[in-house]
């Protein structure tokens, strides 16, 4: 073969494979614009059926939705928004092991998600699963976050943890949770009386008292934290300031017969204590004549109504004690401490004995039973 026809066949397989090569790229590039046009088509579609599921959702036709996120996630199966969305309504409508499954394969992409792990918990909490369901509240608390408001979301989230706990009897770790909450809490009033309440139910009225303390310094006026402010320092003794408390609560809303009741004996017990500070030996004796006075009269009623021949014993004894102290205290004007003492003690004793067999105290009777608690007496 000669020069000039081996330049024409080089030539005629040059542009052969150039024409190949265009129409390979032109093949590839058609191929990828239907791809493309179907992965779009695929997403646009999955919006629909994410749109309509939220719809569906929102409506409470709960099942409907689930169908409508079951499609969403087929047509975009990596789409988180989709899967949660999908997780969320599986667990509305009681498919929780399904629901589960689907959280932990999103979570196995994105273990510090604080949402994942915030469902996560919930599902567990609805179980009864305790240590489960704290392992992915706490795991959520100290996740990823995203969106807004992410402060408020989060403190919503130890609240919900710290109800679970209080509702499962772990105080002691509600009470870590608490701590916590009430170091990060924002200048609300609303917010210091919720976590008073929460403090209240675990156990530490201290620090409910310290919480309801800066609702009212937030809002003096707040009914709520006033009240349960004088509630909470009775509970605690601390008389005196339940008694400003309840004062306030009164004077803004006279029409609670419970607070003007628990107030009514706040006063009795500042006004019949025989053993407060700074008071004269009259008073002493006449406060403590008052109070055996008062306690043998409820001796009396219970005795009438009783028929518990163990009881009448009882009761007869004390009733006894109660006429040798009373004679003791006609015949002398100045009881010494000791006697005093033993006088309070002994009217607690007889306000204990009758408080299960006659009707209801009057509000004298809850203060001595009162009284009695603070210088040694148990919980009423």
């Amino acid at each position: 073969m000669d020069e000039a026809s081996t330049f024409r066949v080089l030539n005629r397989e040059i542009f052969l494979l150039i024409a190949l090569s265009v129409g390979a790229v032109g093949v590839y590039a058609f191929t990828k614009s239907m791809a493309t046009k179907e992965q779009q088509m695929d997403a646009r579609i999955a919006a629909i059926s994410y749109e309509e599921g939220q719809r569906q959702f929102s409506s409470r036709q709960t099942e409907k939705a689930i169908d409508s996120f079951r499609k969403a996630t087929t047509d975009a199966l990596k789409d988180r928004t989709y899967a949660l969305a999908l997780a969320n309504a599986l667990a509305a409508g009681n498919h929780d092991g399904e629901a589960q499954q689907t959280l932990l394969r999103l979570r196995e992409a994105n273990p510090e998600d604080a949402e994942i792990n915030s469902e996560l918990a919930r599902l567990a909490a609805k179980r009864g699963e305790v240590d489960d369901a704290v392992h992915y509240y706490q795991n959520a608390l100290y996740g990823r976050w995203a969106g807004t408001g992410i402060d408020d979301r989060k403190l919503q989230l130890r609240v919900e943890l710290i109800r679970f706990l209080l509702v499962h009897q772990q105080r002691d770790i509600a009470l870590s949770e608490l701590l916590i909450l009430d170091a990060d809490l924002p200048r609300s009033a609303v917010a210091h009386v919720e976590t008073a309440r929460l403090f209240l139910q675990a156990g530490d009225p201290q620090h409910a008292l310290k919480n309801y303390d800066a609702a009212i310094e937030l809002d003096k006026d707040n009914v709520d934290a006033l009240t349960e402010a004088g509630e909470a320092a009775f509970r605690l003794g601390d008389i005196p300031r339940a008694e400003v408390y309840l004062k306030a609560t009164v004077r803004l809303n006279p029409k609670i017969e419970k607070t003007r009741r628990l107030l009514s004996v706040a006063e009795m017990v500042m006004s019949g204590d025989p053993l407060a500070p700074h008071l004269t030996k009259q008073e002493e004796h006449e406060r403590l004549l008052r109070g055996l006075t008062q306690a043998s009269h409820r001796l009396e009623v219970a005795l009438s109504q009783t028929t518990d021949s163990r009881e009448i014993s009882q009761l007869n004894t004390l009733g006894e004690q109660a006429l040798a102290m009373e004679s003791e205290l006609h015949s002398e004007l100045s009881p010494d401490s000791e006697q005093t003492k033993a006088g309070v003690e002994l009217i607690y004793a007889i306000e204990k004995a009758t408080s299960a067999s006659t009707e209801e105290p009057d509000d004298f009777d809850l203060a001595l039973l009162r009284i009695g608690q603070k210088y040694g007496g148990a919980q009423p």
